[in-house]
């Protein structure tokens, strides 16, 4: 069975779904509104070693691509007596790999054909055209009918409307700060083989930072690039207020960086100097063109109507920490084409899927709600505690489905 396929949506998860999809046999169009290309956007980013691995079995990236394996997640908070570097109490082992944004993005890009990825081309909207096709409709009122529809916009997608409408974003109270050090910008890195949480001496919140390779792929040591992410509660009351660039422009979801009002970057960086440990709060003050964006959750119903359906931030929205913003999409692709190799009908085969991405994700977002808890509303106070006392509270506090887990073997 060969169908015409539209993906609305051209960035990591839009460019996964291509690839299975062309190689699988159908004809594949992708229509990315983004005039200017993708590159130089996101920072930092991680997968599990197994979703690594099949990645490259796959073919989806080079086995040689730039990054670095994150062996463990240390507990962190600053002390009176350790100061600089912050107290240790208890360490867990991982298996991620953390590599940069723009890479990945760019080892997908290359391989979906040129002449089936079209750049500059912006979808108002989906019709359905009787009970197998869809018509996407253009911004210049042209549209294109296809057997299938797959949504890969993002997490503020035109095409969840269509699909389960009843589907709108929350906010959850708390942003993302982000930035990017070379990591020559700054002396005596305690950073390794790691990728520790941060807690907040006397806040509520929770702060990253790793290695990712260096923006001409560069793995060595000088030549790095650290990657540090900081969750900062932020009431619904002062989100508009907030979200105002340094020129006077409002924002919805994200400012991008260097956007950011001085005043607002000051005060948060005053504010990671009350709670971090010396060596932390140094390299978040040294970082410039930092950026921020608004955390939100969704929840879908449906990931499927008629002959459209939803992939990636399109569908299920989970907190960044959960670790799914490489594989969510790539995993819904695949188990679409499982579905589609089983059964000749195409209802029939979305709706099996759809049933089981409902499920995948109800999963996901209760390990959302479980580390909110532990890293944002609820963490436990490192300062005093046991190692045993926080492997007990971590081992309570979440459950890493067998999907999502990037936890090894403890």
């Amino acid at each position: 069975m060969r169908l015409s396929i539209g993906i609305v949506g051209g960035s990591i998860a839009g460019c996964s779904a291509a690839i299975l999809l062309t190689r699988a046999g159908h004809d594949v169009s992708v229509f990315e509104r983004s005039r200017g290309g993708l590159v130089g956007r996101g920072g930092g980013i991680a997968t599990t070693g197994a979703m690594f691995e099949e990645l490259v079995e796959w073919d989806v990236i080079d086995a040689g691509m730039p990054h670095f394996k994150a062996e463990t997640m240390p507990f962190i908070v600053r002390t009176d007596d350790e100061p600089e570097y912050g107290r240790r109490p208890h360490a867990i082992r991982l298996d991620l790999r953390a590599f940069h944004w723009t890479e990945l993005w760019g080892q997908l890009r290359r391989r979906v054909p040129d002449v089936i990825y079209h750049q500059g081309v912006a979808v108002t909207d989906a019709e359905s055209s009787g009970g197998d096709s869809v018509d996407l409709i253009f911004d210049n009122g042209e549209a294109e009918r296809f057997d299938l529809v797959v949504f890969a916009d993002g997490y503020r997608s035109i095409g969840r409307a269509r699909v389960c409408p009843e589907a709108g974003l929350r906010y959850r109270g708390y942003m993302l700060w982000r930035g990017l050090l070379p990591e020559n910008e700054i002396a005596d890195s305690p950073l390794g083989l790691d990728i520790p949480r941060l807690s907040y001496a006397e806040a509520k919140g929770n702060a990253t930072a790793y290695f990712v390779p260096s923006a001409d792929g560069s793995t060595g040591a000088g030549d790095r690039i650290i990657n540090w992410a900081c969750y900062i509660p932020l009431a619904d009351d002062d989100v508009e207020s907030f979200m105002v660039d340094r020129h006077g422009r409002p924002h919805e979801g994200s400012i991008p960086p260097g956007a950011m009002r001085p005043a607002e970057e000051t005060r948060l960086k005053t504010h990671m100097v009350a709670n971090l440990p010396g060596w932390y709060a140094e390299m978040v003050q040294r970082t410039e063109d930092t950026f921020v964006q608004l955390i939100y959750t969704t929840r879908l119903s449906s990931y499927a109507a008629g002959r459209m359906c939803l992939i990636g931030d399109a569908g299920v929205v989970a907190p960044p920490f959960t670790g799914s913003g490489v594989f969510k999409g790539y995993q819904n692709v695949k188990g679409l084409l499982g579905e589609l190799s089983e059964d000749g009908d195409v209802d029939v085969a979305l709706s099996r899927w759809s049933a089981e991405q409902v499920r995948l994700g109800d999963r996901l977002l209760a390990l959302g709600d479980q580390m909110e808890q532990a890293f944002i509303w609820d963490p436990l106070d490192l300062r005093t505690v046991s190692p045993e006392d926080v492997a007990a509270w971590w081992k309570a506090a979440v459950t890493f489905p067998e999907e999502f887990t990037y936890q090894a073997a403890q």
